[in-house]
């Protein structure tokens, strides 16, 4: 994935991060699990995060998505562009926790209207918070890409997760993808009426993308009035009696996740 250089580019790699390739049928390690002990692994791997607070032992754990991935044959550049961006943001919220914490200063600077001090205690928990946001989007990451998107939603339904939400994610997964290509043909028709010498990113052009967003918002509210109607015109209706099976359960899914639980329960007693 290339640096943007336009908002074509942006949108573009937008499409390609949300974009899930058909990974799910390479012979890997998560692929040949079933997918109930995959989904029991990964909530067992998150939840134990949650009760990690030494920050060697989240830095450990964060290996596991990695291991996982490559033994599941994900390319490894697929799976840090779509692990980045949430991480980023955490780190962002964070911030005020460096200061905020009590405890051994590392440094400090006056700012005219107070005096700004960030402490080693803070500095861990800021690490701590941003490592384990990582760990978890990184599991889920791995698990979704190597089960896929229409096999994660049947599983969602063979666990009897109630219909309307199967349908929320189904219907937001697959037009995003429509929104993208709407936002497509509204840049090439502003890059058709505005002469350009060169294309590039630049506060006049986020500005641009303020106002195509707004624009796009209103359409796709319009678009998604129009494909209800025409959903409900043709009969759609939300089937709550799905008569979908759990998939059998085999000896190595049973050692596969027995092995994640016990690993992680460990770690967090630790």
């Amino acid at each position: 994935m290339k640096v943007p250089q336009s908002l074509r580019d942006l949108v573009e790699g937008a499409e390609a991060l949300v974009y899930l390739e058909d990974l799910s049928s390479r012979k890997g390690l998560l692929q040949a699990i079933n997918p109930v002990a995959k989904l029991v692994a990964i909530v067992a791997m998150i939840v134990a995060s949650l009760f990690i607070i030494n920050l060697n032992y989240i830095v450990l754990i964060c290996i596991i998505p990695v291991v996982l991935a490559v033994a599941s044959k994900i390319p490894l550049r697929h799976f840090f562009y779509r692990t980045a961006l949430i991480p980023v943001f955490a780190a962002v919220i964070s911030i005020p926790i460096l200061f905020i914490t009590s405890g051994t200063a590392i440094t400090s600077a006056n700012l005219g209207i107070a005096n700004v001090t960030i402490t080693y205690e803070g500095l861990v928990k800021f690490l701590v918070f941003t490592t384990r946001v990582w760990f978890c989007v990184a599991s889920l990451t791995t698990l979704i890409l190597s089960m896929g998107f229409d096999r994660m939603l049947k599983l969602l339904a063979a666990l009897k997760v109630p219909a309307v939400v199967v349908q929320l994610f189904a219907l937001t997964y697959r037009y995003f993808f429509v929104s993208v290509h709407e936002a497509q043909s509204v840049l090439i028709a502003k890059e058709a009426r505005t002469y350009v010498t060169r294309r590039n990113l630049n506060m006049q052009s986020l500005r641009d993308l303020g106002n195509i967003l707004a624009t796009l918002f209103i359409r796709t509210y319009e678009r998604s009035e129009r494909v209800y109607l025409a959903m409900k015109a043709r009969g759609f209706e939300i089937n709550n009696s799905n008569k979908l099976a759990i998939p059998k359960l085999e000896a190595r899914d049973v050692f596969f996740a027995s092995i994640i639980i016990v690993s992680f329960t460990i770690i967090a007693l630790l």
